[in-house]
């Protein structure tokens, strides 16, 4: 039998999957209760591929694997996903009539990453699918969620159901709390600890770059790794820049130990329930005060969690949507580093517009992101500008049924195929902006990494503000780079405003091309060191 001390998550990164299948196994035999352990083991089943049911197999095993890919890259990545999504696609559809119950949040996912939003809509409402997901232990579907809302009902809802999740962590917490240790002595330099699974190449760690490269001399760093692959350079560079560099184990209580030992100040998350991240450990306190910051756009519904670091933009007009402590970073919540951001590639200082005669609109947003009601509006943009075309930057679109799909949203709203333009990209986007004219951004969840690529390559984005903070990721960067007028407050201003964008004469669009990033280099958000000492004086003032 496997060994217990075996990490699964570290076999399955490995592609171990049929080690990582057998720990997982003998961990839930030890233990039948363990929901993380079966939704890992679920997750292993996915990632095995798309096999047919063998002989002897369940129903729900089968099932299982014919949602292989829905965990995104991992399983879908590489030249042929399209074609391995399109083969997903068709097998769900082949079993939704006796889909179990547990496996619907993740039929749901590949379903509206095909673009099928309807039948993804017909497995279950918002609420439905949400608690779904949390009773068997795939809370990283609650980030889907969020693209789900459509009423101040469905936010509140949205933030029940990470309450709920908590209440399990924080349950197995205070049956096995962690010992009281006396407060901490005076010393000389605060200690503040990082909580991650993404301090290596991801996106996380470019914007978190700049607070270990200008680190404040009051202040040791402590990072939690909870990677469970083998690090490379860039974990490396994080490596040589921190006081300690702690690898966690792989079960919470422990973990939380560790960080209780190192004495911390502050303990910051970087990614909530994403994959690989241990949200867990935070239940158990193991830090005098713990905030969230930059990798998940929504409270963690956990009571131990005292602050959130934004900034004013980001934070909910209404109080409730938010119960952390809201903790304002002067200038903007992040920043566009040079060393995430450099001078290659090159800007086109030619608006395709100028070129083609015709404007670009378009979106490098996943699919999750946007539905029905974005692409109507969409629609409306170019409905209202003769000519146009609309540039789809996307994995996804190397799917037949994904453009299939898309296609005939557009056609419903009055837009043919022909002024569609789909481009399966994954990863280096960034020199394809040079042919998209303007960038329409994704609600109620907006782009983030998106809206500041597109920014730095010249490309306006257009966005719609709501209520909650992952309705006004966008608009934080837009606002702070000194584009306020591109944020829209309704779908209506959020047409007009594209559309008056597109009227420009030509050469306005090729403005943008030659003005933006250096606009985005002047403003607080392109300001390495000025960001670094902003975040680490908001720090001194919460542990002063």
């Amino acid at each position: 039998m496997t060994s217990t001390s075996v990490d699964p998550l570290a076999l399955k990164e490995q592609g171990r999957y049929a080690e990582a299948e057998a720990a997982l196994r003998e961990r839930l035999f030890a233990n039948p209760a363990d929901r993380a352990a079966r939704s890992e083991l679920l997750h292993i089943l996915l990632l095995q591929g798309l096999a047919p049911p063998a002989q002897g197999v369940s129903r729900t095993v089968a099932v299982a694997r014919a949602l292989a890919g829905m965990r995104g890259a991992p399983a879908l990545g590489g030249a042929d996903e399209g074609a391995r999504l399109d083969q997903a696609y068709g097998m769900i559809r082949s079993v939704l009539h006796d889909l179990p119950d547990a496996l619907k949040p993740r039929a749901a996912q590949i379903l509206r990453r095909a673009g099928d939003y309807a039948r993804a809509d017909a497995l279950g409402d918002l609420a439905e699918l949400g608690r779904i997901a949390v009773h068997s232990g795939d809370v990283a579907f609650l980030l889907h969620q969020m693209s789900q809302v459509k009423t101040d009902a469905d936010r509140r809802e949205v933030l029940a159901q990470h309450r709920l999740w908590a209440s399990g962590l924080e349950a197995a917490a205070r049956a096995n709390p962690l010992p009281q240790t006396a407060p901490a002595k005076d010393r000389p330099r605060f200690r503040v600890g990082f909580l991650s699974s993404d301090l290596r190449n991801h996106v996380v760690a470019y914007f978190a770059q700049p607070l270990f490269q200008f680190r404040d001399p009051r202040f040791d760093l402590y990072v939690y790794d909870s990677h469970p692959g083998e690090p490379d350079s860039l974990m490396g560079w994080f490596v040589s820049r921190v006081s300690a560099w702690r690898p966690l184990p792989p079960d919470d209580r422990d973990a939380a130990a560790i960080i209780a030992d190192d004495d911390l100040d502050l303990l910051i998350d970087l990614g909530g329930p994403t994959s690989g991240n241990r949200p867990g450990v935070l239940a158990y306190k193991p830090a005098p005060q713990q905030a969230t910051w930059l990798g998940y756009p929504h409270s963690l519904g956990l009571s131990a969690m005292d602050h959130f670091l934004c900034d004013e933009v980001l934070v909910p007009p209404e109080d409730d949507l938010l119960p952390e402590i809201p903790q304002n970073i002067p200038g903007g919540w992040i920043c566009m580093a040079p060393a995430a951001f450099p001078d290659d590639p090159a800007l086109e200082p030619v608006s395709p517009a100028e070129r083609n005669g015709y404007v670009t609109f378009g979106t490098a947003n996943d699919p999750y992101k946007f539905g029905p009601a974005v692409i109507r509006a969409w629609a409306a943009v170019l409905q209202a500008v003769p000519d146009s075309r609309f540039l789809m930057l996307r994995p996804e679109a190397g799917a037949q049924c994904f453009r299939a799909n898309i296609s005939a949203l557009f056609a419903e709203a009055g837009i043919g195929p022909e002024r569609l333009d789909f481009r399966p990209i994954r990863g280096g986007v960034r020199p394809l902006y040079a042919e998209m004219d303007i960038a329409l951004d994704t609600f109620p969840i907006t782009g983030g990494t998106t809206t500041c690529e597109a920014l730095w390559m010249g490309v306006p984005t257009v966005t719609r503000l709501g209520p909650a903070v992952y309705e006004r990721l966008s608009g934080s960067i837009l606002r702070h780079v000194g584009l306020d007028h591109l944020c829209a407050d309704n779908i209506d201003d959020y047409v007009r405003i594209a559309v008056d964008l597109a009227n420009r004469p030509a050469p306005g669009l090729s403005e943008f091309r030659r003005s933006l990033r250096s606009q985005a280099q002047a403003s607080p958000m392109g300001d390495p060191a000025r960001f670094s000492s902003a975040f680490y004086n908001l720090l001194g003032q919460l542990l002063a």
